[in-house]
C-alpha cells in the first residue's frame, strides 16, 4: 500500500482536517437518566482524493427522557458549523466529579472536590469551520434555559474550574494574562 496516499486520505477525512474532532453523541446521563443523541447532517462534499466525499455532522442534540417518553431539540434551529463538544457532570467518585466527555483537557482542578451531586447543567460548544471561534452554550440537562455564555477566539484557552465552580476563559495579552470566569 502506498503510505503517502493513505496520509492524504487521513488529512482529507473530517476528523483530522484541520485537527478538528467531531464526536459521537449517543450517550445516557446517568444521573438523571436522559439519553442524548446527535441529530446528524449528513453532507456530500467534494474531497481530497475523489470528487465526493461524505461527512456527518452533528447539528443538534435530541434528549429523551425514558420516564415519560418525550424527545427534546436542543437548539430550535440546526447549527451547521457542527456540535463538538457536549459536557455534563455523572457522578462523584474518589474526590472528583466525573464527566461524560473524554474531553479531559477541559476538565481542570478536579481533585480533592467535597462530595456533592452532579450539576443539572449541560455544556454545549459549537466551533466555527471558518474562524475557529468556538461558542460555548449552558443548559440545564433537559435543555431548558439554554443560553450562550460566550465566544471564545482561537487565540484563547478555556476549561472548567471544577473545584471553584467556574469555567474560565484565558487570554494571552501582549506579555500577560486576561481571564474570564463564568459560573458552572
Amino acid at each position: 500500500m502506498n503510505y503517502f496516499l493513505l496520509f492524504l486520505l487521513l488529512l482529507s477525512t473530517p476528523a483530522f482536517a484541520g485537527g478538528y474532532y467531531e464526536p459521537h453523541i449517543d450517550t445516557y446521563d446517568p444521573a438523571s437518566g436522559l439519553y442524548y443523541k446527535a441529530v446528524q447532517d449528513h453532507t456530500t462534499e467534494g474531497g481530497f482524493l475523489s470528487s465526493k466525499s461524505s461527512r456527518n455532522t452533528a447539528t443538534n442534540i435530541n434528549i429523551f427522557d425514558p420516564a415519560n417518553g418525550t424527545s427534546t431539540l436542543l437548539f430550535k434551529a440546526p447549527k451547521k458549523e457542527g456540535i463538538p463538544i457536549i459536557i455534563f457532570e455523572t457522578g462523584f467518585k474518589n474526590g472528583e466529579m466525573e464527566f461524560n466527555a473524554s474531553h479531559s483537557n477541559l476538565v481542570m482542578n478536579n481533585s480533592r472536590i467535597s462530595k456533592r451531586e452532579p450539576k443539572n447543567k449541560l455544556l454545549i460548544g459549537i466551533r466555527s469551520a471558518d474562524s475557529k471561534e468556538t461558542t460555548l452554550f449552558v443548559s440545564d440537562k433537559r435543555g431548558t434555559g439554554l443560553k450562550k455564555l460566550v465566544s471564545v477566539p482561537v487565540t484563547a484557552d478555556w476549561h472548567i474550574d471544577v473545584k471553584n465552580s467556574k469555567l474560565r476563559v484565558v487570554h494571552q495579552t501582549g506579555k500577560g494574562v486576561r481571564i474570564e470566569s463564568y459560573e458552572w
